[in-house]
């Protein structure tokens, strides 16, 4: 398929990586890592990068509404491009893991973070 004179040059599950490559060059892929989207850690995890100012304050409410709730919940925060080439999934701005898998990447309040573990 072809965007505006992008192509779409890999795929993981629904999601496209699309392409506008200028030279001959080495055709921009996904990672293995970001290929499993899976982790190893069981608990309700969240890697996050501050792509807006209200991230920090989004990830109160859900660290609040654990505690409360006597949840583990784990936050990785994706701050330097090393973390964002090894990070376990596509999306390193905002992803949700539970019990080992991508469950969403949806920025998360109490009401949505309570959905996504019962």
């Amino acid at each position: 398929m072809n965007y505006f004179g992008f192509k779409v040059v890999d795929s993981i599950a629904d999601y496209e990586l699309l392409a506008l490559q200028f030279e001959d060059g080495e055709t921009p892929k996904f990672n293995e890592i970001a290929r499993t989207m899976k982790i190893d850690n069981q608990d309700f995890t969240i890697y996050y990068s501050n792509e807006c100012p209200y991230v920090e304050y989004e990830v109160k409410e859900p660290t609040e509404y654990a505690k409360e709730n006597n949840i583990k919940i784990n936050f990785i925060k994706i701050d330097s491009l090393e973390k964002a080439k090894n990070a376990p999934c596509i999306f390193n701005n905002w992803a949700n893991f539970y019990k080992g898998e991508f469950v969403s990447n949806t920025i998360l309040n109490a009401n949505s973070f309570k959905k996504l573990i019962e």
